[in-house]
C-alpha cells in the first residue's frame, strides 16, 4: 500500500470512534464539532491547497444569494469550471495539489450543487407559496431556510464522506443535527453487519496486489509478454481496485453508521444519496423512537454482491458509488436539455 492509501485508511477508521462521539451530541456541536474535525482532516491532508475548497465554497454561497431562482445551473458551472482549473494547474505551473486535495475538491462540487438546487427548490417553492396565498403543509426533503455562510462552511467541512463520501444533501445532514432522540437510534449492530465484509476485501486486495502488482505494467519487461498474458493481466488489478474500493466505501459507511449519520426509519424508504422518499412522524419520545425499525439507506454507497454478479453493466453502475449515482440521475440527466439514452 502507499502513503496516501494509508492516510486515507487511518482518516476512516478515525471517523469511526470519532462518529460515537458525536451520536449523542447536541445541533450545535454536532454542527461545530464535525466542521472542525473535518477541516482538521483538510487543513492535515492538504495543507495551503485547501484554499481551493475555501474559494469553492464562498463563490458558491456568493451565487446562492445572488441568484436564487436559478442557482443550481449557476453553481454547476461555477465548481466545475473551478474544477477545470483545479485539474490544470500543473499545466498552468502552478503548485499541483495533493491527492487528498483532489478528493475533497470532488466531494465538494457534489455538495454545493446538490445545495444550490436545494436552495432553489425552496425558493421556488415559496414563490408558488405567496403566489397561491396560502400556506402549504412542509414539502418533503425541503430545506427550512436558505444556510448562512457559517452554515454553509459547516456543510462543506463535516468530517463526514469529506475526502471518500458518501454524498449527502444538505437536508440529510440538517436531520442528523436535528435528530430528535439520537441515543434511541442504533449504531453498533448495523455498523457490525456493514463492517464485517470488509477484512475479506482487504486481505483479497492484499493479496492480489502482491500477486498482480500495478507497477508490473509500467514496466518494459510487461510489454513482451504475449497479448492474451496482457489481457489477463487487466482481470486481477482491476479486481485488486474493485477490493479497495469496498473497504474504502465499507469503512465510510461505518463512519457515518457510528454517528447515526443518515438513519431513517424504513417506512421512510430512503434512497441511496437522496434521502427518505415517504414522511415519517417524529417520534415524541425516546420509547417510541427506539420502537421503530431504522436502516441507512441513505448513506449507502456499494452494493458489492451487485457490483461483482450483476448481469447487466447499467445495472452494476447503479450499484456502483450509488449516492453519486443519484447525484447524476438528479442534478445531471434530469435536468439536461434534451433526454438521451447515451447520456444515462
Amino acid at each position: 500500500m502507499t502513503p496516501e492509501e494509508w492516510t486515507y485508511l487511518m482518516v476512516l477508521l478515525i471517523s469511526i470512534p470519532v462518529g460515537f462521539l458525536f451520536k449523542k451530541a447536541g445541533p450545535g456541536l454536532k454542527r461545530w464539532g464535525a466542521a472542525a474535525v473535518g477541516l482538521g482532516l483538510t487543513l492535515f491532508t492538504c495543507g495551503p491547497h485547501a484554499l481551493h475548497s475555501l474559494i469553492t465554497i464562498l463563490g458558491t454561497w456568493a451565487l446562492i444569494q445572488a441568484q436564487p431562482c436559478s442557482c443550481h445551473a449557476l453553481a454547476l458551472a461555477w465548481t466545475f469550471s473551478y474544477l477545470l482549473f483545479f485539474r490544470a494547474l500543473s499545466l498552468l505551473g502552478l503548485p499541483t495539489p495533493t491527492p487528498f486535495t483532489n478528493a475533497v475538491q470532488l466531494l465538494l462540487t457534489l455538495k454545493l450543487v446538490s445545495l444550490a438546487s436545494e436552495v432553489q427548490d425552496l425558493h421556488l417553492a415559496q414563490r408558488k407559496e405567496i403566489a397561491s396565498g396560502f400556506s402549504k403543509e412542509p414539502t418533503l426533503g425541503l430545506l427550512p431556510d436558505v444556510p448562512s455562510l457559517m452554515e454553509t462552511l459547516s456543510y462543506s467541512y463535516c468530517y463526514v464522506g469529506i475526502m471518500t463520501g458518501p454524498f449527502f444533501r444538505y437536508r440529510t445532514y440538517l436531520d442528523w443535527l436535528e435528530q430528535p432522540f439520537p441515543g434511541s437510534v442504533p449504531s453498533l449492530r448495523p455498523l457490525l453487519r456493514r463492517a464485517w465484509p470488509a477484512p475479506l476485501f482487504g486481505l483479497l486486495f492484499l493479496l492480489s496486489s502482491h500477486l498482480f502488482p500495478l507497477e508490473a505494467v509500467r514496466e518494459d519487461a510487461f510489454y513482451a509478454r504475449p497479448l492474451p498474458t496482457r489481457l489477463f493481466y487487466m482481470v486481477p488489478v482491476f479486481f485488486a481496485f474493485r477490493m479497495r474500493f469496498y473497504v474504502a466505501w465499507i469503512a465510510a459507511e461505518c463512519g457515518c453508521i457510528a454517528a447515526g449519520f443518515g438513519a431513517y426509519p424504513v417506512a421512510a424508504k430512503a434512497r441511496a444519496g437522496g434521502g427518505p422518499t415517504l414522511q415519517c412522524p417524529t417520534p415524541s419520545s425516546p420509547e417510541k423512537a427506539a420502537s421503530l425499525e431504522y436502516d441507512y439507506e441513505a448513506i449507502r454507497n456499494i452494493d458489492c454482491y451487485g457490483t461483482d454478479f450483476c448481469v447487466r453493466v447499467r445495472d452494476g453502475m447503479r450499484y456502483w458509488n450509488m449516492t453519486v449515482q443519484w447525484w447524476l440521475a438528479q442534478y445531471i440527466y434530469k435536468s439536461a436539455p434534451f433526454r438521451s439514452y447515451v447520456l444515462r
